[in-house]
């Protein structure tokens, strides 16, 4: 194939008719928004790091006398060159400079600043913002020799005079005048003499003039510079072509204590040439920018543009001139831009930023530019196999075939998935500046880890603006497909940058747009297009990040497309269990699916079954070979419940896990062993088991009053399961209990018998009593709609006699081992329900027993609220209720005596239970008793009066029954102590000498005890 001819950007002049004829059709030089070649091919040339440090430094003053002109394109802010400096003034009190904004006319300059503070410049260039001007009161004259005098300015009330002399003599004297607004009249005027009025007027003391010139092409020089350097700067001096400043610094050390501040300005810069209408005007637009760069006579050097130029420039501005929403409150264009390049500056360089600031790509080839922005475009051609000359035949017969390159991924080190940016933000004044990083967080996910590149954005001021290059630049970034194809002479007519649809059912494309990166032609290979795949959704501003890209790489199966499998069943429980060599007995699951259909999986794949046991184990794998139907989990325990998820590999690539489900394991059924050796000592309880139980929960305690073994009726002794032995029940019946055990697995298996012991326990602890009631003393009062089967006997109530065999539903039916199986005679069951007992007596930490003799089996005791809730209700309610009403409202649930409450002011009522069989069920007493704890507080340091003094003390006594107290040593002659107590729970303390009498200054420590 022959040489491809390729032309540089500013050296064209080896073009040749042969060159011409071949057509030759090769990049020379491509701008590109792909992220590795960009930033990598800039960091390579040494005068790239120039350029970059060029603009870096646009907000500095430079000085010297031969410094680079700059050129500005777009809305920024610029410094400038110091390109005459002079003082003027008798002290030489004004300093004067003159700074070049730019080489060429600007369209404006919008606002001054001076070290880096926006000023506020008025119409004759003076600068009214502090500390560079101050408010002050100006004194002014005016000479007339008319008697009506109009001032300049508003003068201040009270600070005119007037003065009258005559012409050519010395001399001068005051004259009356009246004052109208800015009239002044001169009252009794000297004929043919002069006036001169003195007076003030609120002002502005500005110690820095700025003036201002854009640079046009017939600009004047600068008239003040003419006045104040007569022979050094005259009308020669016009700078045209230059816009500069004309910079005035009076002396004033408060207002430049640091010297001369650095001045910059933002501009509007160069006007542009609009092919669009032919007009030149001010532009933010890059394309046409594009445009000025290859036409300025120092850049790009052309004379002149070619119609297809102008075309493509006028595509890519209408494209950067889209209008669109960044922040939800603010339209603009879609791609602006700014920047100061400085003269001799590599062209490619200002193309380089500008093709980024509009998230596009450049090319110069055959001696024309080729120019797209970062949108969309059509396809304008379809291609098929058809059009591919893979095969070609040469003049002398010989078949030669072009080689097909396809690179389908991208390296590891070229990925990125965040950008952390940086551009002259024009919210920051146009510094440069990072802005927040732009972070892809699914492409994040997907490489496992952040992969960040710095880019620097010279074009760019407007954030919003930087994210949508940042977005294009990443989603373009995953879809790498890059493929090299020969194609017929139909392919001619493409362009760099244009878009076709490539259909080639070899590789699985059909219509998949392809975006041409470069083309070259010969007459015996034909066009040869290097191709990167390409998508509608790359260029969309917000669109969501695919780690896969947008652009599918083929229509072909995928070796990686594969799919989880189906889960049919999760099963456990007894057809699960493990028995090992030991005995011990180990839960399973069981999982199950439907049998894969993928041969990739069948022949050397497996499938993956996770499982992991909630809430916070970890996941766990079970591998099986692909042609399996199930596998088995282990390491579990008896109602764990755990999640399950299975996945598919084969050699290449595995699929997404299934979805989840979750099972609760069933393990064994088989109940624990029974409980042995159950022992008290005093109130702790210790047993043991016969075996060990691998899958033991704990255990479960119950009791009855009396000896009773029935563990269906019996009430709990704790809440849960207790771990451990031994063990203290945290509450404590009285009297004499059966107390019953059971073993329970993690299945909720228990033993098949319990576990027992009887003990008499004795009555609770009783502190202080509060309040007792003796029911036995009462005369035994009764509810009698909820008493039943007893009547009194010998002053008790005594179980009426019962002929059934049958006891009561719930009484056992088999008594215990030694008593006989037939009884003579038995009796019925009785049941005695005290009345409703309303406690108002009850202190914080009060407590309530119990006690009961009784006689008889089967001894049940039970409480419960009569209201429930308070006795009393709201203020405003009537207290008693309707005649029909009960007086305490509805009862609560009759719950099992545990021996000892906490007692509250509340209502209360007590049932007693004695079973029905051989022996007579008698209630023979009955207490009921409110206790309060011990209290006691001490008292240190307590100054005694002559009066004696009250004991301050802090907590709630209702009763105090002790009190003492210790004399400290003391000056006061104390010798004793007496404590008063008439008033119970007021005591008074007194301190007195030998002769017993009341002294004070004693210092006492007390000790209070009671309830």
């Amino acid at each position: 194939m022959p040489q491809a001819i390729g032309y540089v950007l500013v050296n064209v002049a080896g073009w040749t008719a042969a060159a011409a004829t071949v057509a030759a059709y090769a990049i020379t030089l491509v701008g590109t928004m792909a992220l590795s070649a960009y930033q990598k091919r800039k960091a390579e040339r040494a005068a790239k790091a120039q350029f970059d440090a060029a603009q870096v430094d646009r907000l500095v003053n430079l000085q010297g006398t031969v410094v680079p002109r700059q050129l500005v394109l777009g809305r920024t802010r610029v410094g400038g060159h110091c390109f005459f400096k002079t003082s003027v003034g008798q002290y030489k009190e004004l300093f004067v400079m003159c700074v070049a904004l730019a080489e060429h006319e600007i369209d404006g300059i919008e606002q001054i600043y001076l070290n880096n503070q926006p000023v506020e410049v008025n119409g004759l260039g003076q600068v009214i913002t502090a500390p560079y001007g101050r408010p002050a009161n100006i004194s002014v004259e005016k000479t007339s020799s008319s008697t009506t005098i109009e001032l300049d300015f508003d003068p201040i009330a009270g600070s005119v005079s007037a003065v009258e002399r005559y012409p050519g003599l010395l001399g001068q004297h005051e004259v009356e005048c009246s004052v109208n607004g800015r009239t002044v009249t001169i009252i009794n005027p000297l004929p043919g003499w002069y006036f001169t009025v003195y007076y003030q007027y609120s002002g502005f003391n500005s110690f820095v003039r700025i003036l201002q010139h854009y640079g046009s092409p017939d600009q004047e020089a600068d008239g003040e510079l003419i006045s104040m350097l007569p022979g050094v700067w005259t009308p020669a001096h016009r700078a045209r072509g230059i816009a500069y400043l004309v910079c005035q610094f009076a002396y004033n050390d408060g207002a430049l204590p640091s010297g001369i501040p650095t001045v910059t300005a933002r501009i509007r810069g160069a006007k542009l040439y609009d092919p669009r209408d032919g007009v030149t005007r001010f532009s933010e637009n890059p394309a046409l920018m594009m445009r000025h760069v290859m036409m300025h006579p120092r850049f790009g050097k052309r004379m002149s543009m070619s119609a297809s130029e102008d075309s493509r420039i006028i595509a890519a501005a209408n494209a950067c001139e889209t209008a669109i929403n960044y922040t939800g409150t603010e339209e603009v264009a879609m791609y602006r831009s700014a920047g100061v390049y400085l003269e001799g500056s590599p062209a490619r360089d200002v193309l380089d930023d500008l093709a980024q600031a509009m998230a596009g790509k450049w090319a110069y080839a055959s001696g024309e530019l080729f120019v797209r922005a970062g949108v969309y475009q059509m396809p304008v051609m379809d291609l098929t196999e058809a059009d591919l000359a893979v095969v070609q035949t040469e003049t002398g017969g010989s078949v030669s075939q072009s080689a097909i390159s396809i690179n389908p991924h991208q390296p590891r080190n070229e990925k990125v998935n965040t950008v952390a940016i940086r551009i002259w933000d024009q919210a920051a004044n146009y510094v440069e500046t990072p802005i927040t990083p732009f972070r892809a967080d699914a492409l994040v996910a997907d490489d496992g880890a952040e992969l960040s590149q710095e880019v620097t954005m010279p074009g760019v001021f407007y954030a919003g603006q930087a994210y949508h290059a940042a977005g294009i630049l990443l989603r373009d970034s995953r879809d790498p497909l890059t493929v090299t194809l020969p194609f017929k002479l139909r392919a001619y007519p493409l362009e760099i940058f244009d878009t076709v649809r490539l259909t080639l059912a070899h590789f699985g494309w059909v219509n998949k747009e392809f975006l041409i990166q470069d083309r070259t032609f010969s007459p015996s290979s034909g066009v040869m297009l290097v191709l990167k795949e390409t998508s509608a959704a790359i260029f969309q501003w917000g669109a969501a990040f695919l780690p896969g890209g947008y652009a599918p790489n083929t229509g072909l199966p995928k070796p990686w497309d594969i799919h989880p499998p189906q889960i049919l069943s999760v099963d456990s429980g007894e057809g699960q269990l493990i028995v090992q060599n030991d005995g011990t007995i180990l839960n399973s699951v069981l999982v199950t699916w439907a049998p894969i259909q993928d041969a990739s999986i069948l022949n050397g794949g497996t499938v993956e079954v996770r499982f992991r046991v909630l809430p916070d184990g970890g996941w766990r794998s079970v591998t099986v070979p692909g042609d399996a139907t199930e596998a088995r989990l282990t390491g579990v325990n008896d109602l764990d419940v755990i999640l399950i998820i299975a996945r598919t590999s084969n050699t290449i690539a595995g699929s997404d896990w299934s979805t989840q489900l979750s099972h609760t394991v069933i393990g064994k059924t088989e109940p624990p062993p029974n409980v042995e050796n159950l022992s008290i000592s005093g109130s702790v309880l210790s047993w043991s088991l016969l075996r060990r139980v691998p899958d033991l929960a704990g255990f479960v305690f119950r009791f009855h009053y009396g000896q009773n073994l029935d563990w269906n009726s019996a009430a709990p002794l704790n809440t849960g399961l207790v771990t451990q032995s031994p063990w203290e029940p945290e509450m404590r019946p009285g009297g004499v209990v059966t107390i019953m055990i059971k073993a329970q697995d993690t299945s909720g298996n228990q033993s098949f018998l319990p576990g027992s012991i009887v003990m008499n326990l004795g009555d609770p602890p009783i502190a202080n009593v509060i309040e007792q009631w003796n029911y036995k003393a009462m005369g035994w009062p009764y509810d009698a709609a909820e008493s039943s089967g007893w009547s009194f006997v010998s002053g008790d109530p005594t179980a009426d006699p019962l002929d059934s065999f049958y006891g009561s539903d719930n009484q056992a039916f088999y008594g215990g081992d030694t008593d006989p199986f037939y009884k003579a005679e038995s009796y019925t069951e009785m049941v005695y329900v005290t009345p409703y007992l309303p406690i108002n007596s009850a202190l914080a930490g009060s407590v309530m027993t119990l006690t009961a003799d009784t006689e008889g089996i089967d001894l049940r005791i039970e409480y419960r609220f009569a209201g429930p809730g308070a006795f009393y209700g709201p203020d405003s309610d009537s207290f008693y209720g309707p005649d029909a009403d009960s007086f305490y409202g509805a009862s609560g649930d009759w719950l099992p005596w545990p021996g000892q409450i906490a007692v509250t002011n509340d209502v209360y009522q007590f049932r007693v239970t004695i079973g029905a069989g051989a022996a007579r069920g008698i209630l023979k007493q009955l207490i009921v008793t409110v206790d309060a704890p011990d209290m006691e507080e001490r008292i240190a340091d307590l100054p005694v009066a002559a009066g004696g003094t009250v004991i301050p003390y802090t907590k709630n006594f209702t009763k105090i029954a002790v009190v003492n107290v210790q004399l400290q040593a003391n000056a006061s002659g104390a010798i004793t102590t007496e404590t008063d107590k008439t008033a119970p729970l007021a005591p008074k303390i007194r301190a007195f000498n030998a002769a017993h009498t009341s002294v004070a200054g004693a210092t006492v420590d007390i000790l209070i005890q009671g309830y």
